[in-house]
C-alpha cells in the first residue's frame, strides 16, 4: 500500500435502506448501492485517510485477517475510483 490519501468525491449523498447503503451523484444521477464493506470504507473516508489506516480501522471493526483486510481495502477502493466514488487526493 502506498502513503497516497483517498478521500471522497463529495457530490455524492447516501442513505441506509434495508441491508444497504445506496447513494446517488447529485451531479450526474447516478446511483450505486453500497455493500457493508464498501460502506465501512466509505465512512472512514469521513477525512482523507491512506488505504493502510482505512485497513487499519476497519480490521477492529471486522473479523479479518490483516492481509485479506488490506486486499479488500485496495480493490473497493479501486473499484470506489472507478464509480468516482472517492480519489487520491
Amino acid at each position: 500500500m502506498t502513503d497516497a490519501k483517498w478521500t471522497r468525491n463529495e457530490d455524492w449523498v447516501g442513505s441506509a435502506i434495508e441491508d444497504s447503503f445506496v447513494m446517488v451523484n447529485i451531479g450526474s444521477g447516478s446511483y450505486v448501492s453500497l455493500n457493508e464493506t464498501a460502506r465501512a470504507i466509505w465512512d472512514a473516508l469521513d477525512t482523507p485517510r491512506t488505504a493502510a489506516e482505512i485497513a487499519a480501522s476497519l480490521g477492529t471493526q471486522f473479523d479479518v485477517a490483516p492481509d485479506a483486510c488490506a486486499a479488500a481495502v485496495t480493490r473497493t477502493l479501486a473499484e470506489m475510483e472507478v464509480q468516482q466514488l472517492a480519489h487520491v487526493a
